[in-house]
Protein backbone atom coordinates (compact mmCIF):
# COMPACT_ATOMS: atom_id res chain seq x y z
CA UNK A 1 0.00 0.00 0.00
CA UNK A 2 1.33 3.39 -1.21
CA UNK A 3 2.90 5.44 2.06
CA UNK A 4 2.10 8.82 2.67
CA UNK A 5 4.82 11.07 1.94
CA UNK A 6 3.42 14.07 4.51
CA UNK A 7 2.64 12.91 8.02
CA UNK A 8 0.84 15.49 10.44
CA UNK A 9 2.74 16.97 13.41
CA UNK A 10 0.53 15.85 16.25
CA UNK A 11 1.15 15.29 19.87
CA UNK A 12 -0.28 14.01 23.48
CA UNK A 13 -2.51 16.21 25.17
CA UNK A 14 -3.25 18.18 21.81
CA UNK A 15 -7.13 19.06 20.80
CA UNK A 16 -8.92 16.69 18.77
CA UNK A 17 -10.12 19.28 16.71
CA UNK A 18 -6.87 21.04 15.98
CA UNK A 19 -5.12 17.25 15.72
CA UNK A 20 -8.09 16.64 12.95
CA UNK A 21 -7.23 19.94 11.00
CA UNK A 22 -3.48 18.78 10.73
CA UNK A 23 -4.28 15.08 9.64
CA UNK A 24 -6.55 16.55 7.35
CA UNK A 25 -4.03 19.03 5.68
CA UNK A 26 -1.70 16.10 5.66
CA UNK A 27 -3.82 13.70 3.68
CA UNK A 28 -4.84 16.54 1.42
CA UNK A 29 -0.78 17.09 0.84
CA UNK A 30 -0.36 13.81 -0.09
CA UNK A 31 -3.40 13.69 -2.50
CA UNK A 32 -1.68 16.65 -4.04
CA UNK A 33 1.58 14.91 -4.10
CA UNK A 34 0.86 11.34 -6.02
CA UNK A 35 -1.71 13.29 -8.62
CA UNK A 36 0.53 13.95 -11.13
CA UNK A 37 2.16 10.79 -11.61
CA UNK A 38 -1.87 9.65 -11.60
CA UNK A 39 -3.15 11.92 -14.27
CA UNK A 40 -0.64 10.52 -16.45
CA UNK A 41 -1.91 7.03 -16.11
CA UNK A 42 1.13 5.23 -14.67
CA UNK A 43 -0.14 2.47 -12.89
CA UNK A 44 1.87 2.73 -9.78
CA UNK A 45 0.31 6.46 -9.77
CA UNK A 46 -2.71 5.47 -10.07
CA UNK A 47 -2.20 2.94 -6.74
CA UNK A 48 -0.77 5.83 -4.58
CA UNK A 49 -3.28 8.22 -5.59
CA UNK A 50 -6.58 5.71 -4.73
CA UNK A 51 -4.78 4.90 -1.52
CA UNK A 52 -4.29 9.19 -0.71
CA UNK A 53 -7.89 9.32 -1.53
CA UNK A 54 -8.76 6.47 0.55
CA UNK A 55 -6.92 7.55 3.50
CA UNK A 56 -8.42 11.40 2.56
CA UNK A 57 -11.49 9.48 2.97
CA UNK A 58 -11.22 7.80 6.17
CA UNK A 59 -10.39 11.40 7.66
CA UNK A 60 -13.19 12.60 6.50
CA UNK A 61 -15.44 9.66 8.31
CA UNK A 62 -13.14 9.03 11.40
CA UNK A 63 -13.39 13.24 12.28
CA UNK A 64 -16.90 13.92 11.05
CA UNK A 65 -18.15 15.02 14.40
CA UNK A 66 -15.70 17.79 14.88
CA UNK A 67 -15.73 18.91 10.79
CA UNK A 68 -18.05 21.71 9.86
CA UNK A 69 -21.28 19.61 8.66
CA UNK A 70 -22.49 20.82 5.52
CA UNK A 71 -19.03 21.18 4.31
CA UNK A 72 -18.02 17.92 5.26
CA UNK A 73 -20.61 15.99 3.42
CA UNK A 74 -20.67 17.55 0.34
CA UNK A 75 -16.74 17.13 0.30
CA UNK A 76 -17.21 13.76 1.28
CA UNK A 77 -19.61 12.97 -1.92
CA UNK A 78 -16.81 14.53 -4.15
CA UNK A 79 -14.17 12.19 -2.32
CA UNK A 80 -16.50 9.31 -2.79
CA UNK A 81 -16.57 9.79 -7.07
CA UNK A 82 -13.39 10.08 -7.32
CA UNK A 83 -12.01 7.55 -5.25
CA UNK A 84 -15.00 5.58 -7.25
CA UNK A 85 -13.42 6.61 -10.17
CA UNK A 86 -9.71 5.64 -9.54
CA UNK A 87 -11.04 2.50 -8.40
CA UNK A 88 -12.46 1.61 -12.00
CA UNK A 89 -9.22 2.34 -13.10
CA UNK A 90 -7.12 0.09 -10.50
CA UNK A 91 -9.06 -2.67 -10.95
CA UNK A 92 -8.44 -3.25 -14.91
CA UNK A 93 -4.93 -2.29 -13.77
CA UNK A 94 -4.78 -5.32 -11.24
CA UNK A 95 -6.37 -7.92 -13.82
CA UNK A 96 -3.95 -7.23 -15.69
CA UNK A 97 -0.72 -7.42 -13.89
CA UNK A 98 -2.30 -9.99 -12.21
CA UNK A 99 -3.15 -12.16 -15.61
CA UNK A 100 0.53 -11.63 -17.09
CA UNK A 101 1.45 -13.54 -13.95
CA UNK A 102 -1.00 -16.31 -14.44
CA UNK A 103 0.56 -16.14 -18.15
CA UNK A 104 3.98 -16.97 -16.88
CA UNK A 105 2.62 -20.24 -15.54
CA UNK A 106 0.28 -21.38 -17.50
CA UNK A 107 1.44 -23.38 -20.63
CA UNK A 108 -2.27 -23.40 -22.47
CA UNK A 109 -4.77 -21.20 -21.07
CA UNK A 110 -6.80 -21.52 -24.26
CA UNK A 111 -6.24 -17.43 -24.99
CA UNK A 112 -8.07 -16.88 -22.60
CA UNK A 113 -6.20 -14.47 -20.77
CA UNK A 114 -5.12 -12.85 -23.88
CA UNK A 115 -9.05 -12.27 -25.06
CA UNK A 116 -9.51 -11.03 -21.79
CA UNK A 117 -6.41 -8.38 -21.08
CA UNK A 118 -7.80 -7.05 -24.29
CA UNK A 119 -10.83 -6.43 -22.80
CA UNK A 120 -9.68 -4.79 -19.46
CA UNK A 121 -6.97 -2.91 -21.43
CA UNK A 122 -10.05 -1.12 -23.00
CA UNK A 123 -11.90 -0.84 -20.10
CA UNK A 124 -9.06 0.92 -18.03
CA UNK A 125 -8.70 3.69 -20.96
CA UNK A 126 -12.35 4.48 -21.11
CA UNK A 127 -12.09 4.50 -16.95
CA UNK A 128 -9.07 6.56 -17.13
CA UNK A 129 -10.35 9.37 -19.55
CA UNK A 130 -13.63 9.88 -17.47
CA UNK A 131 -10.85 10.18 -14.07
CA UNK A 132 -9.26 13.00 -16.25
CA UNK A 133 -12.15 14.64 -16.73
CA UNK A 134 -13.94 14.40 -13.17
CA UNK A 135 -10.94 15.53 -11.76
CA UNK A 136 -10.67 18.63 -13.67
CA UNK A 137 -14.36 19.46 -13.00
CA UNK A 138 -13.28 18.86 -9.00
CA UNK A 139 -10.26 20.52 -9.08
CA UNK A 140 -12.26 24.08 -10.82
CA UNK A 141 -14.98 23.55 -8.57
CA UNK A 142 -12.61 24.01 -5.86
CA UNK A 143 -12.10 20.72 -4.16
CA UNK A 144 -9.25 20.71 -2.50
CA UNK A 145 -9.36 24.71 -1.74
CA UNK A 146 -12.47 23.38 0.19
CA UNK A 147 -10.84 20.58 1.79
CA UNK A 148 -8.50 23.04 3.05
CA UNK A 149 -10.81 25.14 4.41
CA UNK A 150 -12.61 22.51 6.38
CA UNK A 151 -9.11 21.69 8.00
CA UNK A 152 -8.22 25.49 8.88
CA UNK A 153 -12.03 25.73 10.36
CA UNK A 154 -11.56 22.29 12.50
CA UNK A 155 -8.19 23.63 13.56
CA UNK A 156 -10.10 27.12 15.12
CA UNK A 157 -13.82 25.17 16.19
CA UNK A 158 -14.26 25.51 19.95
CA UNK A 159 -17.21 23.05 20.35
CA UNK A 160 -16.86 20.49 23.22
CA UNK A 161 -15.81 17.74 21.18
CA UNK A 162 -13.04 19.17 19.21
CA UNK A 163 -12.21 20.55 23.11
CA UNK A 164 -11.47 16.77 23.94
CA UNK A 165 -7.95 15.65 24.42
CA UNK A 166 -6.75 13.73 21.47
CA UNK A 167 -5.62 10.20 23.38
CA UNK A 168 -9.73 10.16 24.67
CA UNK A 169 -10.98 10.88 21.08
CA UNK A 170 -8.28 8.02 20.01
CA UNK A 171 -10.05 5.64 22.35
CA UNK A 172 -13.44 6.21 21.31
CA UNK A 173 -12.84 6.01 17.90
CA UNK A 174 -10.65 2.86 18.04
CA UNK A 175 -13.31 1.16 20.49
CA UNK A 176 -15.99 1.75 17.76
CA UNK A 177 -13.45 0.26 15.24
CA UNK A 178 -13.30 -2.61 17.13
CA UNK A 179 -17.03 -3.45 18.14
CA UNK A 180 -17.46 -3.30 13.97
CA UNK A 181 -15.09 -6.09 13.43
CA UNK A 182 -16.09 -8.05 16.26
CA UNK A 183 -19.65 -7.89 15.31
CA UNK A 184 -18.49 -9.16 11.63
CA UNK A 185 -16.10 -12.07 12.69
CA UNK A 186 -18.38 -14.38 13.62
CA UNK A 187 -19.87 -14.87 10.17
CA UNK A 188 -16.86 -14.08 8.59
CA UNK A 189 -15.39 -17.35 10.71
CA UNK A 190 -18.81 -20.02 10.35
CA UNK A 191 -19.35 -19.32 6.87
CA UNK A 192 -17.09 -20.53 3.35
CA UNK A 193 -18.89 -17.77 1.37
CA UNK A 194 -17.16 -15.07 0.32
CA UNK A 195 -19.98 -12.53 1.16
CA UNK A 196 -19.30 -12.27 5.18
CA UNK A 197 -15.61 -12.06 4.58
CA UNK A 198 -15.94 -9.04 2.36
CA UNK A 199 -17.79 -7.39 5.07
CA UNK A 200 -15.47 -8.33 7.65
CA UNK A 201 -12.39 -7.21 5.11
CA UNK A 202 -14.20 -3.47 5.06
CA UNK A 203 -14.20 -3.23 8.55
CA UNK A 204 -10.51 -4.36 9.54
CA UNK A 205 -9.86 -1.59 6.73
CA UNK A 206 -11.41 0.81 8.61
CA UNK A 207 -9.83 -0.24 12.26
CA UNK A 208 -6.68 0.34 10.50
CA UNK A 209 -7.19 3.49 9.11
CA UNK A 210 -8.92 4.53 12.90
CA UNK A 211 -5.56 3.25 14.73
CA UNK A 212 -2.99 4.99 12.01
CA UNK A 213 -3.39 8.61 12.79
CA UNK A 214 -2.81 8.09 16.40
CA UNK A 215 0.51 5.77 16.17
CA UNK A 216 2.47 8.99 16.93
CA UNK A 217 1.06 9.32 20.17
CA UNK A 218 0.32 5.65 20.85
CA UNK A 219 3.25 3.43 20.32
CA UNK A 220 1.88 0.77 21.59
CA UNK A 221 -1.06 0.17 18.51
CA UNK A 222 2.28 -0.93 16.54
CA UNK A 223 2.04 -4.35 17.08
CA UNK A 224 -2.03 -4.80 16.77
CA UNK A 225 -1.87 -2.13 13.65
CA UNK A 226 0.50 -4.41 11.88
CA UNK A 227 -1.31 -7.26 12.43
CA UNK A 228 -4.89 -5.38 10.99
CA UNK A 229 -2.84 -4.22 8.23
CA UNK A 230 -1.86 -7.83 7.35
CA UNK A 231 -5.38 -9.08 7.46
CA UNK A 232 -6.28 -6.52 5.43
CA UNK A 233 -3.43 -6.93 2.87
CA UNK A 234 -4.31 -10.77 2.87
CA UNK A 235 -8.45 -10.15 2.60
CA UNK A 236 -7.70 -7.98 -0.35
CA UNK A 237 -5.82 -10.40 -1.92
CA UNK A 238 -8.52 -13.00 -1.70
CA UNK A 239 -10.67 -10.23 -2.69
CA UNK A 240 -9.05 -9.61 -6.05
CA UNK A 241 -8.83 -13.29 -6.86
CA UNK A 242 -12.78 -13.62 -6.47
CA UNK A 243 -13.01 -10.54 -8.94
CA UNK A 244 -10.60 -11.95 -11.41
CA UNK A 245 -12.88 -15.50 -11.61
CA UNK A 246 -15.40 -13.64 -12.17
CA UNK A 247 -14.00 -11.20 -14.59
CA UNK A 248 -12.09 -14.31 -16.69
CA UNK A 249 -15.62 -15.96 -16.24
CA UNK A 250 -17.51 -13.51 -18.64
CA UNK A 251 -14.67 -14.25 -21.56
CA UNK A 252 -14.98 -18.17 -21.35
CA UNK A 253 -17.63 -18.05 -24.11
CA UNK A 254 -15.50 -15.94 -26.65
CA UNK A 255 -13.06 -18.84 -26.62
CA UNK A 256 -13.51 -21.53 -29.50
CA UNK A 257 -15.07 -24.88 -28.53
CA UNK A 258 -11.89 -26.95 -28.61
CA UNK A 259 -9.71 -24.31 -26.45
CA UNK A 260 -12.54 -24.14 -24.27
CA UNK A 261 -11.10 -27.17 -22.01
CA UNK A 262 -8.16 -25.29 -21.64
CA UNK A 263 -9.76 -21.74 -19.90
CA UNK A 264 -11.95 -23.88 -17.86
CA UNK A 265 -8.42 -25.75 -16.35
CA UNK A 266 -7.04 -21.97 -15.58
CA UNK A 267 -10.85 -21.00 -14.08
CA UNK A 268 -10.20 -24.67 -11.73
CA UNK A 269 -6.94 -23.52 -10.69
CA UNK A 270 -8.12 -19.54 -9.79
CA UNK A 271 -10.73 -21.83 -7.30
CA UNK A 272 -7.81 -24.00 -6.08
CA UNK A 273 -6.01 -20.71 -4.97
CA UNK A 274 -8.95 -18.89 -3.59
CA UNK A 275 -10.05 -21.79 -1.39
CA UNK A 276 -6.10 -21.36 -0.45
CA UNK A 277 -6.36 -17.61 0.65
CA UNK A 278 -9.44 -18.07 2.04
CA UNK A 279 -8.20 -20.41 4.61
CA UNK A 280 -5.24 -18.11 4.98
CA UNK A 281 -7.30 -15.13 6.01
CA UNK A 282 -9.44 -17.60 8.36
CA UNK A 283 -6.70 -18.06 10.12
CA UNK A 284 -5.12 -14.69 10.72
CA UNK A 285 -8.73 -13.59 11.74
CA UNK A 286 -8.92 -15.80 14.32
CA UNK A 287 -6.35 -14.00 15.86
CA UNK A 288 -8.99 -11.26 16.56
CA UNK A 289 -11.20 -13.30 18.09
CA UNK A 290 -9.30 -13.95 20.94
CA UNK A 291 -9.11 -12.22 24.07
CA UNK A 292 -5.14 -11.27 24.02
CA UNK A 293 -5.93 -8.92 20.74
CA UNK A 294 -8.37 -7.08 21.95
CA UNK A 295 -6.25 -6.60 25.09
CA UNK A 296 -3.14 -5.55 23.43
CA UNK A 297 -5.41 -2.81 21.65
CA UNK A 298 -6.99 -1.71 25.12
CA UNK A 299 -3.37 -1.35 26.91
CA UNK A 300 -2.24 0.49 23.76
CA UNK A 301 -4.94 3.26 24.05
CA UNK A 302 -5.78 3.32 27.81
Amino acid sequence: MGKPVHRAKIKAGMRAGKAAGRILDAQIANVREHAPAALLGEVEGIHDLRVSIKRLRETLRLFRKLLPTRRRQVAMQLVELLNDSLGEVREPDVLCLDAAELGREMEDDGGLLEIATAAWQTEREAAFERLLTLWSHLESEGLFDGLEEIARRTRRRRRKANRLDLEHFAYDAIRRAMRRVEDRLGPALDSEEPAPLHRLRIAIKRLRYGMEPFRPILPGLRAPWKLVSDAQELLGLAHDLDVMRDRLSEHIGELHEDRRHAGEKLLSLLDERRGERYSQSRQVIALFAGSEFRQTVLDAID
